[in-house]
């Protein structure tokens, strides 16, 4: 397994060796490098305690002069064990065997870093080299189906929209607080936004999954936490050396998926097709000739160009090493008009100072980014009548006027309107590390960083036939998001015998500041006018709108962390967090959340030194309490907000009102969580994985409750009472069934289950009683304002709450009611509702395989979810009807059992599908071509890859990959979309030294 990451960064291992500092004149030592396979591909061969090394060639040969006989020296490289030799005694062939490499890496935990082996909680590591290849609009996309319990999706292929659907481990909340997404850590940095980061410059990311490893943040660890490490320079050398990267690709994507709607041709032949049970209007042109607009293919490229280019210079020297790259990408999006461009620079920079007791780290990072906003609308596309012309030169705007609520033009909307986004982000920070020296492994460190995103939008409208009253207006906003971070550490590690201890202990602030303002009007003299000057319209400012707001909030902490371990076989970790928040009520603005975790090395026991096959055993039991903060600001305190005007003294005068109930008690969620882990690796390595199982309780839900008035001035009151739980298993399997000199076959499958549980929505104590609450709302075309899922105790986030169908005879409906009665569409009453299934998925899977032969590699991605339900809305509301004015989705016009008449008046679970699906995700072939070490190309690879290439589901819509992390629609399919897509990607990465 471990030649597999050897021969794929052998390039990177042969750039940290070309210093060739080899020494004027002295001992030579030459030879080859093997393994049990053969030669071995920029192993290190060094003089212990200089810098004199060099790296093996493509035929594992090295060359390399030391100051003489006696000098000591090692081979290694990554993956293997060290060998370490007099250089008079250097054998000709020096054989390495295998090391468990993966047990030695360097895992992200929060303040710090620990080797894999000695990790006791729950955190899942990927480095660059796992990342998923293709086209990403956001970091978070790199780690989609690689990490067990991370459940990540992306309902839209907008290169405008790069949010991603991101939760660990399921629902920990009610949503009522900061939400459901993790906290993430960028270089130490919790940030606002990951967007503003290249994918191509990210070195790891490590998932802080239970509340063992998560608590050591507080407030903000519930939903887990995600740290990520971009790449810095190279490690400090006597020498200076140089090397420039370029990673770049193209590609194309078109439109994978179907609507599900009526072609033009269909839709003229609805009759036929139905046998005479559906009627379509049909609009005919002057000779008579159905129109046939294929109103999809209107607003749609055929094929979306995207390209994206990354160039880095990295160097470094005795005291001073740096990484600074620029990245540069345009992206469009299968809809016209539809785009995004991004500059991305960024220096990272580290310095050695006053003879070791100084270390000194910079990091700066720029974004400029320009959004092309698609203003047409894919819904209207789909669902209206196909027989409608686009043009009709007797409008205002010579586009085609549909006649009905509602309706629009989707191809005169994507054309008279414009709106687009500039935006800027900086992120900065700079650290000190101050080497007590004196003192073996103490270290005092200060590290300050702010962030600053500015963004500006600007939207203007042409005439639009059938929006009157938007035709002609025009506006412009602005926000701004500050983020100051100002921490302090003292971090320890030591080692006596057989005990090893790391320690740390510091103060955490954080500010942050959020600031926006729009203005809009219209009545402008001329559409060229636009957004440029927006008092110049209307002269009476009966049009002209403005608004503004501004708020901010701290987080203050305190926090230590103790690691302790024998002999790399009993290990404990310990933290404590306290921390305050200014978004909490007066009496309930500190808090505390410790964690302790527990890890024995089973293979470390002297009774496990003979059993053959097994390499490593780790058993891992962890425990610790986390919060989820409030969502926004001021949510404890009397609001003072506009109550609206009224008439007096011969004007209007606005009158101010406090609007929300006080809560001095409102305080942060509140999860416990307990997990078991095993860490396991066999037969020489070839098979090795790990399995979790948790069970986690959140106490203090924030929730809105009904209150009475008085004493309260307000009938809600937002305040801490419910209860949530959850539990679940996690499994990932690594295994090498194929292992020649030639070829490598690794594959890993990745398995996760997780199941919660409402179990408490009220305190009576309190006066907090539960009022049955439904979600899931949908308004669609006939539908009114319809609830398809309920938040109720005993019951799991995203049950659907509905009728369920047992047989629709002659067109009449028939439901089970909950006692076992049978019912009919007219007499189904509220009583006779009941929970019909869950968007949440039973299990979700991930399946990566890579095989290797010689230079030329391929691997092949799968991920997919198996047993959650999807409300097909779509289905639901443009079903058939006799008379169809509109476009009707095609799935129950069934030639050969009739047409089901869509039902709109009653929710069943007739319209919910089985949401179970395989993607075919990623396929990726490559090449690397190995060059000499006196060679100006350092590495070059050249790589072909699919991306999502097909689905495999029985699902009726466009793309069964919905959102299953809201909890007021989870897994609802909503009618307005934007195309899925297929994209093929052809990519080139290049260093030169």
């Amino acid at each position: 397994m471990k030649r597999i990451l050897t021969l794929s960064a052998a390039a990177l291992l042969a750039m940290a060796g070309s210093l060739q500092l080899s020494a004027q004149s002295g001992y030579e030592v030459k030879g080859v490098v093997e393994d049990s396979l053969g030669p071995v591909i920029g192993a290190t061969i060094m003089e212990v305690g200089t810098t004199t090394g060099t790296s093996t060639d493509i035929d594992g040969a090295y060359t390399l002069k030391v100051s003489g006989p006696d000098a000591m020296v090692e081979v290694g490289c990554l993956g293997y064990a060290s060998r370490t030799f007099k250089a008079s005694e250097l054998p000709a062939t020096v054989m390495l065997s295998e090391d468990s490499m993966f047990l030695e890496e360097a895992v992200a935990i929060g303040y710090g870093s620990q080797k894999k082996k000695e990790v006791t909680g729950s955190v899942a590591s990927v480095k660059a080299e796992d990342f998923n290849a293709g086209v990403k609009t956001s970091p978070i996309g790199l780690l989609q189906g690689k990490v067990a319990g991370l459940n990540i999706s992306r309902t839209t292929a907008d290169p405008t929209s790069t949010g991603f659907n991101v939760q660990i481990r399921g629902f920990s909340t009610l949503d009522k607080g900061a939400g459901t997404s993790p906290l993430y850590i960028v270089d130490g940095v919790p940030v606002s936004n990951i967007d503003n980061i290249s994918p191509d410059e990210i070195a790891s990311m490590d998932v802080l999954k239970d509340g063992s490893a998560a608590a050591i943040y507080g407030t903000r660890g519930t939903n887990g936490v995600i740290i990520i490490t971009t790449k810095k320079g190279d490690n400090f050398s006597d020498k200076a050396n140089t090397r420039v990267e370029y990673s770049g690709y193209v590609s194309v994507s078109m439109k994978n998926g179907k609507t599900g709607m009526a072609t033009p041709e269909e839709f003229v032949n609805l009759s036929e097709i139905s046998g005479g049970a559906i009627t379509p209007t049909i609009i005919t042109d002057e000779d008579g000739n159905p129109y046939q607009t294929d109103w999809m293919s209107e607003i749609t490229r055929k094929g979306a160009i995207t390209h994206n280019h990354n160039l880095a210079i990295v160097g470094s020297s005795g005291k001073f090493s740096y990484r600074a790259s620029v990245n540069y990408k345009q992206a469009q999006g299968i809809a016209r008009n539809n785009e995004r461009n991004e500059v991305i620079a960024k220096l990272a920079a580290s310095q050695k100072a006053l003879d070791g007791w100084l270390n000194l780290s910079y990091d700066f990072s720029y974004m400029h980014y320009r959004n092309d906003y698609f203003c047409g609308d894919f819904k209207m596309a789909a669902t209206l009548n196909p027989t409608y012309p686009i043009y009709d030169e007797t409008t205002v705007s010579g586009y085609y006027k549909p006649q009905g609520t509602g309706l629009s033009n989707p191809v005169e909307n994507m054309n008279q309107k414009e709106s687009y986004q500039d935006g800027n982000y900086f992120r900065g920070s700079v650290k000190a590390t101050v080497n007590i020296k004196p003192v073996e492994g103490l270290k005092v460190n200060v590290f300050g960083a702010i962030e600053e995103g500015d963004n500006a939008n600007y939207w203007s409208n042409k005439q639009i036939t059938t929006d009157i009253e938007g035709s002609g207006k025009a506006g412009r906003g602005s926000n701004r998001s500050f983020n100051k971070l100002f921490e302090a550490t003292v971090d320890y590690a030591h080692s006596f015998g057989r005990h090893n201890i790391a320690a740390v202990a510091g103060f955490s602030y954080q500010n942050f500041l959020y600031d926006e303002m729009s203005v809009e009007n219209k009545g402008f003299p001329t559409e060229s006018m636009k957004y440029y000057q927006i008092g110049n319209g209307d002269p009476e400012k009966t049009y002209l709108k403005a608004s503004s707001s501004r708020n901010s909030n701290t987080l203050a902490a305190f926090f230590a962390r103790a690691n302790y371990n024998y002999a790399e076989k009993y290990l404990v970790s310990a933290s404590i967090r306290r921390e305050g928040s200014s978004r909490f009520g007066i009496n309930n603005k500190w808090g505390w959340f410790p964690a302790v975790s527990l890890g024995w090395r089973i293979t470390g026991e002297d009774f496990m030194k003979d059993k053959e096959g097994v390499d490593d055993l780790k058993l891992r039991l962890g425990f610790g309490v986390t919060g989820n903060n409030l969502g926004s600001d001021l949510k404890s305190v009397a609001l003072l907000s506009n109550g609206g005007t009224f008439w007096y003294n011969g004007k209007y005068v606005n009158t101010y009102t406090i609007s929300q109930n006080v809560n001095p008690d409102l305080r942060w969620e509140k999860k416990f969580e307990y997990n078991l882990g095993l860490d396991f690796a066999f037969l020489d390595n070839r098979l090795y994985g790990s399995f979790d199982a948790y069970f986690r309780q959140t106490k203090d839900l924030l929730w809105d409750y009904e209150v009475p008035t008085p004493p309260y001035q307000y009938p809600t009151l937002l305040a801490n009472a419910g209860q949530m739980q959850s539990y679940g298993v996690e499994l990932v399997i690594s295994g090498v069934p194929v292992k020649t000199k030639n070829w490598t076959w690794t594959t890993t499958p990745t398995l996760s289950y997780n199941h919660n549980k409402i179990t408490k929505l009220s305190d009576p104590s309190k006066g907090f009683n539960y009022k049955e609450t439904t979600s899931g709302g949908v308004g669609e075309n006939g539908i009114m304002n319809t609830n398809t899922q309920i938040l109720v105790e005993g019951q799991s986030v995203g049950t659907f709450y509905g009728y369920k169908l047992l047989t629709i005879k002659e067109g009449t409906w028939y439901y089970s009611t909950p006692a076992g009665g049978v019912v009919d569409s007219a007499g189904a009453a509220e009583g006779y509702r009941q929970a019909l299934g869950n968007a949440q998925p039973w299990f979700t899977f991930g399946w990566n395989n890579s095989v290797r032969y010689k230079n030329l590699d391929m691997s092949i991605f799968l991920r997919g979810v198996v047993g959650n339900k999807i409300l097909n809305l779509t289905r639901w509301a443009y079903g058939p009807r006799s008379s169809a004015a509109d476009n009707i989705f095609m799935k129950d016009v069934r030639t050969d059992k009739g047409v089901i008449y869509a039902n709109k008046e009653q929710f069943s679970d007739y319209y919910l599908e089985n949401g179970s699906y395989m993607k075919i995700d990623n396929i990726t072939v490559g090449y690397t071509f190995r060059f000499k070490e006196e060679s100006l190309v350092d590495n070059l690879r050249l790589y072909l890859t699919g991306q999502n290439l097909a689905t495999l589901t029985g699902y009726s819509g466009m793309d069964p990959e919905v959102n299953t992390t809201n909890v007021w629609s989870a897994g609802i399919d909503y009618c307005d979309f934007y195309p899925t897509v297929a994209t093929v990607l052809f990519g080139l990465n290049i260093s030169f030294k």
